[in-house]
């Protein structure tokens, strides 16, 4: 136990090599340092470190009466409340992989999601028994593919041929499992899947080094401590939630407050109620707090850090002055987790720096912004971008920062990794971002590749088109993509937005702003109001759909609008003005 004695940036050198550190071992410190001190603060219930560590040993000594050992995959399918971590930890005493499930999918990508993963057994919460029970015939379990129910302390008429949790639990010993000596930070802790916004999603494998270095790079950079309290609401199927939350709360001795779900409207009573400092975010939960109606005690709350990705550079400076904040650092990550890359100088606009701690972390590379290829040079390496100029940014894959790739999908593994970029033998992990380079190695985020189209010859930035349009105000969301015209190359821009409750659009005031500040082929010329927010449950923007509905009015039913060229006013797009675009009636 003397490695978790070492400070944080100790801590992670040390995990170059292989540590007989985890989850569990972590929690099991912190279980006799802090027995009493709040852990979890869920509703009305305070669980403390001794108390998750009790009852995560009754998961770890019950399963493991049940046959399971390191390696093999418990999939976890529950809401956003203790139980899901208490269940998480005790498996991970034992060396299980514990598959993450996204609660928000359902029918056919639920079933994918949980047979990609070749779990033997899965636990699932009461409150997700319903979407489960529709697609139970079609999900595989390895054998003994047993099914548990966690009731949450309900009684529940538990479905014939699964078991009720409690009882099997409250039978077990709530002593440590002599197997948590024997998990080391090189094993796999869980599976987390990516948002699935192209197709179905994929399980990525995390390792327990992983989430041991993400824990300690919030406790050092967070300033993080056992009287820091956070505000959990992302999922914690979500690698910003169990990778980042719950390890900166094992590591750090933290008290989490954890929600079952976001509310924006609940977000300041609920960080006044718990006297919350310290909040992780991703950049649209920061949007949605910030468009709520200004009110004169904003500024007057605890909350002195924000930590996060995703939000926009022009929102940082507002959203920090309004509400009083001291510190907003921006981070960069994929759910994959190959290198850490943080805005420690709190540079507006800036998500990261492409050394930390040290380690150089990545590059950005020149490659064609439509098919992400990199350019190379006569020798066949890659191009390093210059200050200002937006390029590929590629992680490099070493012993500290290692890619542990997608479950059972060697291909998207293997499509991920790129070899020889800049000699023989290196490997570095493509982020499928494109992303600008600053002065002092600092970057900006710049979109999605994919997300980046292309119209009238030049490259349109998705993100920074929704950036400009989101400040004309008035709007929840703003989600732009490319869309094909007949007959026309390149994708024409288009924007779904959510209006705030209440609000009513000037459509001829939009057309002007838009028109005054974005290039004419940077233009959303089409419009479409929606009355949900399209992003996933992890609040990523969802856009094959989208794209693939086009602008026909004869077949969209929600209100669509066009940017007409002559006028510079948004016009409502009927079936007859659809016409004239597609038969190039009208140019643009």
């Amino acid at each position: 136990m003397e490695s978790v004695r070492k400070n944080p940036f100790e801590t992670i050198t040390s995990l170059a090599q292989t540590q007989i550190m985890s989850l569990g071992s972590e929690l099991e410190y912190q279980a006799e340092a802090l027995r009493d001190h709040p852990a979890i603060i869920f509703e009305d219930r305070i669980v403390t470190f001794g108390e998750l560590n009790s009852q995560a040993n009754r998961y770890a000594n019950y399963f493991g009466s049940l046959g399971l050992k390191k390696g093999d995959v418990v999939a976890l399918l529950m809401e956003n409340r203790p139980e899901f971590l208490i269940a998480a930890s005790g498996l991970s005493k034992l060396g299980v992989i514990v598959s993450l499930i996204n609660n928000g999918v359902r029918k056919e990508v639920l079933a994918h999601a949980l047979n990609i993963c070749d779990a033997k057994m899965l636990i699932v919460g009461h409150e997700l028994l319903e979407p489960f029970l529709e697609i139970r015939d079609k999900v595989r379990l390895l054998d003994p593919g047993y099914v548990f129910v966690e009731c949450e302390g309900q009684n529940i008429d538990v479905p014939e041929g699964i078991k009720d949790l409690a009882p099997l639990l409250a039978a077990a010993s709530d002593q440590n499992p002599a197997t948590t000596s024997t998990v080391t930070s090189d094993d796999i802790i869980v599976y987390i899947y990516t948002s699935g916004t192209t197709g179905f999603p994929k399980a990525c494998a995390v390792t327990q080094k992983r989430w041991l270095i993400l824990g300690n790079l919030f406790k050092l950079f967070g300033q993080m401590t056992p009287e820091t309290v956070h505000y959990m609401v992302l999922p914690l199927y979500h690698n910003s939630g169990f990778d980042i939350g719950y390890s900166a709360t094992i590591i750090s001795g933290a008290t989490m407050v954890l929600r079952r779900k976001f509310s924006a409207r609940n977000f300041w009573k609920d960080v006044r109620k718990y006297n919350v400092s310290f909040f992780i975010y991703v950049g649209e939960l920061c949007r949605y707090i910030y468009n709520q109606p200004p009110q004169p005690d904003d500024a007057d709350n605890p909350l002195k850090m924000v930590v996060g990705n995703g939000m926009r550079g022009d929102l940082m400076e507002p959203f920090r002055k309004r509400f009083g904040i001291e510190q907003l650092k921006e981070i960069y990550g994929a759910t994959e987790g190959v290198g850490s890359f943080m805005n420690l100088e709190e540079i507006p606009g800036m998500c990261g720096n492409l050394n930390m701690l040290g380690r150089r972390q990545g590059e950005i590379v020149k490659c064609d912004l439509e098919t992400g290829e990199l350019i190379r040079d006569e020798n066949g390496y890659a191009i390093k971008c210059e200050v200002g100029e937006t390029g590929l940014l590629i992680c490099e894959i070493n012993e500290l920062n290692v890619f542990a790739g997608y479950v059972n999908n060697p291909q998207a593994t293997e499509e991920k990794i790129l070899r020889n970029v800049f000699k023989e033998g290196d490997r570095y992990f493509n982020s499928g971002d494109l992303v600008c380079l600053a002065e002092n190695d600092y970057f900006s985020f710049v979109d999605r590749l994919g997300d980046t189209f292309r119209w009238k010859s030049e490259n349109v930035s998705t993100t920074q088109v929704s950036n400009v349009v989101n400040r004309f105000g008035q709007m929840e969301d703003v989600n732009v993509y490319g869309v094909k015209i007949p007959g026309m190359e390149g994708r024409c821009g288009m924007a779904a937005i959510k209006l705030l409750e209440g609000e009513v659009i000037d459509w001829a005031k939009l057309g002007a702003f838009v028109c005054e500040n974005l290039p004419s082929y940077a233009r959303p010329y089409f419009i479409r109001v929606r009355d949900t927010i399209d992003a996933t449950n992890s609040f990523k923007q969802v856009k094959t759909q989208l794209q693939r509905e086009g602008f026909d009015p004869n077949v969209i039913k929600d209100p669509l609008y066009f940017l007409h060229p002559e006028k510079n006013v948004y016009v409502e797009l009927t079936p007859e003005l659809y016409e004239k675009i597609v038969s190039h009636e009208i140019k643009f």
